[in-house]
């Protein structure tokens, strides 16, 4: 039964963000999207934003600023909590973070260039685990707001963080 409510609640999350992520349209400045998945102790997650919202530029860079602010940008990647942070009460350890985009393979084509962020986190007392705030929202000035999708055996939620709104509440 624990398979069949995994792949019901994947199926959904996919769903939901397909149709959520389609209404809004695919790179937008200042605006960045996240899928967070709760399931039992895991949290995992995606976000995907322009690289101008986390940078100023999304093209390789041009001079000795805009390399160093890209290497700077991917030391503070390679923690999950740069993105988002699970309450501490909750106990989570960051278990995985990939950090992908064509700026950092020195690949970047045309105009556009996004991140790929995907993390996972295990907590030690999932059931403390009250709120996530999008740290990312602070981390970044140009990241104005992110549309989140929210998947939990709690149910399913679609709402927009904003700056002066980061945190999302795990319960509905």
């Amino acid at each position: 039964m624990t398979k069949m409510r995994a792949l019901i609640t994947k199926t959904l999350f996919l769903l939901m963000f397909s149709e959520y992520a389609s209404a809004h349209g695919p790179h937008a400045h200042g605006k960045g999207e996240l899928e967070i998945t709760i399931q039992g102790a895991a949290i995992r997650g995606a976000f995907r934003v322009p690289m101008e919202s986390l940078l100023g530029f999304e093209y390789l860079p041009k001079n000795e600023a805009q390399r160093k602010a890209l290497d700077d940008l991917r030391q503070q990647l390679k923690s999950p909590a740069t993105i988002v942070l699970p309450n501490r009460e909750a106990e989570c350890s960051a278990r995985m973070v990939e950090a992908t985009s064509s700026l950092f393979t020195g690949m970047a084509k045309g105009e556009h260039s996004d991140l790929e962020f995907r993390f996972s986190f295990e907590c030690g007392a999932p059931d403390r685990l009250a709120s996530l705030e999008v740290v990312a929202l602070s981390q970044f000035r140009r990241l104005q707001e992110v549309r989140t999708v929210l998947v939990s055996a709690r149910g399913q939620r679609a709402f927009t963080a904003r700056k002066k709104d980061s945190k999302i509440a795990v319960a509905p």
